[in-house]
């Protein structure tokens, strides 16, 4: 992890994690049989990761609500994006199947499936959906974090591009989107 936030995903190799370890580059070889391998692992490890940083700002909300859980859950989405551009890209660049669904296993359900689960309570709560249904209104939500988020990478130089904004429009996207009073 080290290595790719040190440098873009593309330029990872076998070689050069095995130079991180301090071990001989046919050693790496025992634990991943090639590069792409070793990149299918890292993947499913950020989307592990990004997953466990949204259930735990969820958790600090506990108590106050589905709508209080949905904007930790995206805040941490962001905060994790933005502090690891690197992994963040990854997870998109080198996926061919991105969206897992709540029924299939699949590298994105970490993240995917908590934010689907706190969709799903807040519908139950009698909240007004974005669209037609839980899952488009999950796929809905992640997308407008996932373009900000990008946008933000594209040109990090520009006002509100930083991690705190791009944090304030996600959320204020949920106000909207569930036609909510903002702060």
């Amino acid at each position: 992890m080290r290595l790719l936030d040190g440098s873009p995903a593309a330029e990872l190799s076998l070689r050069m994690v095995a130079r991180e370890a301090g071990v001989a580059a046919p050693s790496v070889y025992a634990h991943f049989d090639s590069a792409e391998t070793m990149m299918s692992e890292i993947v499913r490890e950020c989307w592990r990761q990004l997953g466990e940083e949204m259930s735990h700002d969820a958790r600090q909300v506990e108590g106050q609500g589905a709508f209080a859980r949905l904007k930790a859950q995206m805040t941490a989405h962001v905060r994790y994006a933005m502090e690891r551009p690197s992994r963040y890209q990854l997870l998109f660049a080198l996926q061919r199947d991105v969206w897992a669904w709540r029924d299939q296993p699949g590298p994105v359900r970490p993240a995917y499936l908590p934010v689907h689960e706190t969709v799903e309570l807040l519908e139950a709560e009698g909240s007004a959906l974005p669209m037609a249904d839980a899952r488009s209104s999950t796929i809905l939500i992640l997308s407008i974090a996932h373009g900000r988020i990008a946008l933000a990478q594209l040109a990090p130089h520009r006002p509100g591009n930083t991690s705190a904004g791009v944090e304030v429009f996600v959320r204020e996207a949920l106000d909207g989107l569930f036609q909510r009073p903002g702060p």
